[in-house]
């Protein structure tokens, strides 16, 4: 009976002593598993975060490559300054108080401290700028309260130095900081708080003006500052790109039309709205463009202002980010008449010497604006004298005999109805050239007789009224197809860009992107009425260029808006035998393209042709 109870002991405890090691062995499994993964399937892992708690790859970023004028003249550069960074892995899990000490001495509230923090949560280890262009006192404040502020440092970095405020800014654009889809598109060469082109130039060459990161390992103390550097690579700069404006003549069309609009409006009226656009015929350069109101990119750079800054250029009813030179679609008034012309003499509806009696009312309609103000009709006129005093019972009749089927095939060769495609610029709208199909697709939903297309429509079309819109570009290069009777070259915005080394990459040679394809006649007769209306006794823009040195061929436009005051437009070229420059100008609601306008135009030609200088000198 012992025995058998001795028996029955052995084997429980045997099987106890079973049980006893297979957990040891699946405790030892478990710990063996753990340390694989720990040492061997995530080692890198854990190695580079140890390495990371005493060394850092910092990225060196390059210097953001010139933007120049035309004539070598610096437009926008980089300059060195102090950055305040923060390596967010380097701050400690209770970190309230250093946040809130360091959003004391940068000036930003915690909010937005965060936000630039939050930046950086993707790599604990990769500095993330928080403010740049920083002063002096700053970097003293941050230095001297080093103990306080662990992970925070200051690092020297290229910076954007827009040097003349407010220039071209519709043209350069402006940096921010990048955006996680912006982070997507340009891949690992950028940084979660990197500045990037968000509009303009700066935007559309970002990868050809940045250049490349360069990097420098660094070992850090406890407190995450660098203490010694271990390696560097250099960066490298970025291409430079050389503009066809011209510094000069791009600040005095700016100042011209503040300084002029300036005398038309009431006080406590706000200011005027509006564009003006120069170029070169022969080649397509754009020598000025100008979009009123206009911002300052600089403060979009400022961490303490540029959220506030962009709010309010956002909210403003006056729409200070819009290029009204490209986007602006405006309807062109009578400075849409010598393309009506070109289409009337070249569709043998008229000859530029018959004799037209211009009652002062068309068939449906349309008002001479002589007798608009009560005055005597025109009455026998040519086409000379229909550009010269802005006739348009004139071309509201032969336009209507031209027809729109064949009219907005001729507007269409000029370039209307479509995108300029200009080169350095990336928005840009279309305009609208109407015809019959675009009306019936307009007005889909409404009756059948609003959907058709009739001959009133098409007499507005021809004085530059009614569905018609065109950008100031478009006039401009439309215009330089008269001047260089019936050549368009295509319009660029950058002449050159030049690698870090110097050389070359790129450089502009004029293109024609169309050829309107009229009689050495046509153009003739159409100059000779837009010189006409300088020259001749009753033209409409006689008082401006009067005493204008050389012969200039041009254009006053008026279009009328219901209850508001009309926009007023000019266009010109000169020498009209010998065109070297296109001016148009654009003011909404500035009271007539004579009084509004041309004044600007003036000064604009004056600057290139240096009539001001030889003035200011007697």
């Amino acid at each position: 009976m012992r025995g058998e109870i001795k028996n029955l002991d052995d084997k429980k405890l045997e099987q106890r002593l079973r049980s006893f090691w297979a957990v040891v062995i699946i405790i030892l499994l478990i710990i063996g598993g753990r340390l694989w993964e720990l040492q061997i399937r995530k080692g890198d892992h854990y190695a580079s975060l140890a390495e990371g708690n005493r060394m850092r790859r910092i990225r060196v970023m390059p210097t953001r490559g010139v933007i120049y004028d035309r004539n070598g003249s610096e437009i926008v550069r980089s300059r060195p300054a102090f950055t305040v960074a923060l390596v967010p892995g380097g701050i400690p899990q209770n970190a309230e108080g250093v946040l809130e000490y360091l959003s004391e001495i940068l000036d930003l509230t915690s909010e937005e401290l965060e936000e630039a923090i939050a930046k950086g949560r993707r790599n604990l280890y990769e500095p993330v700028r928080i403010m740049r262009d920083v002063d002096l006192s700053t970097v003293v404040a941050i230095e001297e309260n080093r103990m306080r502020l662990p992970g925070v440092f200051i690092e020297e970095e290229w910076v954007r130095d827009y040097r003349y405020p407010y220039f071209a800014s519709h043209l350069i654009g402006y940096l921010g900081i990048i955006s996680e889809e912006e982070l997507k598109q340009y891949g690992p060469g950028y940084g979660s708080s990197d500045l990037v082109g968000k509009t303009g130039l700066e935007a559309l060459y970002e990868q050809e003006l940045r250049g490349e990161s360069g990097s420098v390992t660094v070992e850090v103390n406890a407190l995450s500052r660098p203490m010694q550097t271990v390696s560097y690579v250099d960066p490298i700069p970025g291409s430079s790109i050389v503009l066809t404006l011209d510094k000069d003549l791009q600040t005095t069309a700016q100042e011209a039309f503040i300084a002029h609009t300036d005398t038309l409006r009431n006080p406590g009226d706000p200011p005027f709205k509006g564009a003006v656009v120069a170029l070169n015929p022969k080649t397509g350069e754009i020598l000025a463009m100008v979009s009123e109101p206009t911002y300052d990119p600089a403060r979009l750079l400022d961490a303490r202002e540029r959220s506030s800054y962009y709010a309010s250029l956002v909210s403003n009813k006056d729409l200070p980010l819009f290029n009204r030179a490209v986007q602006g679609q405006y309807g062109p008034g009578s400075v849409f008449k010598p393309f009506i012309a070109v289409a009337m003499l070249e569709e043998k509806v008229v000859t530029a010497d018959q004799v037209f009696n211009a009652t002062g009312v068309s068939e449906y309609g349309v008002r001479d604006w002589i007798v608009a103000q009560g005055g005597a009709p025109f009455g026998r006129i040519t086409l000379k004298e229909a550009l010269a005093m802005s006739s348009n019972h004139y071309f509201a009749e032969f336009g209507k005999q031209v027809g729109i089927d064949r009219l907005s095939i001729w507007l269409r060769n000029f370039g209307f109805g479509s995108p300029t495609n200009v080169v350095g610029i990336a928005q840009e709208a279309a305009g609208l050239v109407p015809d019959r199909e675009w009306k019936r697709q307009r007005f889909a939903s409404y009756p059948i007789y609003d959907q058709a297309w009739y001959p009133t429509d098409t007499e507005q079309i021809s004085i530059g009224q009614g569905f018609v819109t065109v950008t100031p570009l478009q006039l401009a290069v439309a215009y330089s197809a008269i001047a260089n009777r019936g050549v368009i070259y295509h319009p660029t915005l950058v002449k050159r860009i030049i690698d870090p080394n110097g050389e070359t990459i790129f450089e502009h040679s004029p293109i024609v992107k169309e050829t309107v394809n009229a009689s050495k006649a046509t153009w003739e007769a159409v100059i000779e009425g837009m010189e006409a209306v300088i020259t001749y006794s009753r033209g409409t823009a006689r008082r401006v260029f009067e005493d204008f040195p050389l012969s200039i061929a041009g254009k006053t436009g008026s279009y009328e808006i219901p209850g508001q005051e009309a926009h007023g437009l000019f266009a010109a070229f000169a020498p009209a035998d010998d065109p070297e420059l296109v001016v148009v100008v654009i003011v909404e609601h500035g009271t007539g393209g004579a009084s509004g306008a041309a004044p600007i135009a003036r000064m604009v030609f004056d600057a290139y042709f240096g009539f001001n200088k030889q003035e200011s000198t007697e």
